[in-house]
């Protein structure tokens, strides 16, 4: 048959048009095969998340620029499962970022289900265990090994679901921590009613322990009445400790004090915070004093001494004023610690319940004025005896309106050429030769809550950042101050309210019918006068 529905016009042109879309839809998905193939090896992505999750940070990029020995990130688990999980995957990125970015870091995986013994060798013991979620940094015989909840940052320490990505920094002080020549011991001091002994206590502390090993640190409990300093300590911290440290007394044949005070003949630092309601310590102010450092307590007429409360209701956070907005020293060592920190817009650092600090008596208030520069001038403390060489700063200070109270009573008052002081660092310097010297640190703060976990993982505040900066400054090894937490996007319908929810959802019903809907007139308009 001429004419049969086979050989006709239409079947051929609709045969064409079937085998054309079959044609195209295979190149379509050999493009997207390939595409994908290439994509995953030279990580082409684009990175829409709101904090640039994905996308590593020129600042964490600066923070390795120095490292010279190669690096190993050990992924234990296969990349295809890496990819499978999405939080697994965002760590992932991460260390595929690092490695493009820096040719001594190495990206490694083994399937740890596969080969158990692949990872013997970063077990500290036969009882410890590392899981197929673990990552594994290392350096020749230096590595630390995370685990993936790590990585995140979560409200407490009970919480499943993390509400920030803090993988970055994780990376860039695990980097630091095993490529240096030695890994410094921090030591926070314990029996002295400290809070670090109770599981409690530990779920609101682990952040300043997590803040530490964020410096490049291993952390270490010391009970000084019982033990010795290690070797390889740099910094102890004493934080908010209730009862004193122990001297030779006739009583005790223990000094705890004198234990301090060898330590910091070396090169090393103290950090010390206490707040309004630490109780009077008399051996460790005493010393305390020594380094210029005396926090400010009041004596009534009953001869109750209590710690004075900086009280600022013009710049509080609360109505209180009870969480005063610190004001920035702008001259002197402690202007050098957060002097990255102070941008067109420096983040406010918080003293929350703060007691103030004054020179101690053994100091002498001194003026430094530049002779080329005569308005670059600032006050300090000094103090000169015996060879001994100490220099007191400010880091931190109140504002010019601020009062210190005891109770509700009023026994002190801030003005603009002497306002309390929030943070101070005394240095010790030491001639090693004719032409360098070497110095030992004593950082004091009197509030314990600058360390609470609200503040110190808040992006909003920059009491970590200063933090990280004092490390770097006293301990002499570069942290990685700069680097942010990154929030995840809330898509919790709760934290909107009912006028926003109703206005998404007229625009998302409206919206979308309007755009049909122009969409068909178009159509119908155009088919009618084709």
């Amino acid at each position: 048959m001429k004419n049969s529905a086979f050989s006709s016009r239409k079947f051929k042109y609709g045969s064409l048009s079937v085998i054309m879309t079959c044609v195209i839809i295979a190149a379509v998905m050999l493009f997207n095969g390939v595409f994908k193939l290439l994509a995953d090896k030279y990580l082409w992505y684009t990175d829409l998340t709101r904090d640039e999750i994905y996308t590593l940070s020129d600042v964490a990029v600066q923070a390795l620029e120095n490292v010279d020995k190669d690096v190993h990130i050990l992924f234990c688990d296969d990349p295809d499962n890496l990819e499978d999980d999405y939080y697994s995957k965002m760590v992932y990125k991460t260390a595929l970022g690092l490695a493009e970015k820096n040719d001594y870091v190495h990206v490694d995986t083994v399937n740890i289900w596969r080969e158990p013994s692949a990872v013997n060798r970063f077990k500290n013991n036969s009882k410890d265990a590392i899981y197929a979620s673990d990552i594994i940094i290392y350096s020749g015989t230096e590595f630390r090994v995370y685990r993936l909840k790590s990585m995140f940052t979560f409200n407490d320490a009970a919480s499943d679901t993390p509400w920030a990505y803090s993988g970055e920094k994780k990376f860039v002080s695990g980097i630091l921590a095993v490529t240096q020549a030695e890994s410094p011991i921090a030591c926070i001091t314990v029996n002295h009613g400290e809070p670090f002994m109770t599981d409690s206590a530990l779920q609101e502390t682990q952040y300043i322990f997590q803040l530490l090993e964020d410096g490049g640190y291993k952390v270490q409990l010391l009970d000084l009445a019982k033990d010795e300093i290690p070797e390889d300590c740099r910094l102890i911290m004493v934080y908010d400790p209730q009862d004193d440290f122990l001297v030779s007394d006739g009583v005790s044949t223990i000094s705890e004090i004198e234990k301090l005070d060898r330590f910091l003949d070396g090169t090393n630092a103290l950090m010390v915070f206490m707040n309004p309601t630490t109780p009077l310590l008399p051996n460790l102010e005493e010393y305390l004093e020594e380094w210029g450092v005396k926090f400010d307590r009041h004596t009534d007429n009953l001869g109750k001494i209590q710690g004075t409360t900086i009280r600022d209701y013009q710049n509080s956070l609360t109505e209180d004023g009870m969480t005063v907005v610190g004001a920035y020293a702008t001259y002197g060592l402690g202007a050098s610690l957060h002097s990255d920190m102070r941008t067109t817009y420096p983040p406010k650092v918080i003293f929350k319940n703060t007691m103030g600090i004054s020179y101690s008596d053994m100091y002498e208030k001194s003026t430094y004025t530049d002779e080329e520069d005569p308005s670059y001038q600032f006050d300090y403390g000094y103090y000169y005896n015996d060879g001994i060489s100490r220099e007191m700063y400010d880091i931190f200070l109140s504002p010019a309106t601020a009062t210190a109270v005891v109770d509700t009573k009023v026994v002190g008052q801030a003005n603009a050429k002497d306002p309390f002081k929030l943070m101070t660092v005394t240095r010790e310097s030491r001639m090693v030769d004719n032409e360098n010297e070497d110095y030992s640190y004593v950082l004091a703060c009197g509030s314990t809550d600058f360390l609470s976990s609200t503040l110190l993982l808040s992006n909003t505040y920059g009491n970590t950042d200063l933090m990280l900066s004092s490390l770097r400054a006293t301990g002499r090894e570069f942290v990685p101050v700069g680097l942010k937490l990154k929030p995840f996007a809330s898509t919790d319908i709760e934290t909107l309210t009912t006028a926003q929810a109703n206005r998404y959802t007229i625009a998302l019903i409206v919206i979308p019918t309007l755009i049909t809907a122009i969409a068909g007139v178009y159509v119908l308009v155009r088919r009618k006068y084709a």
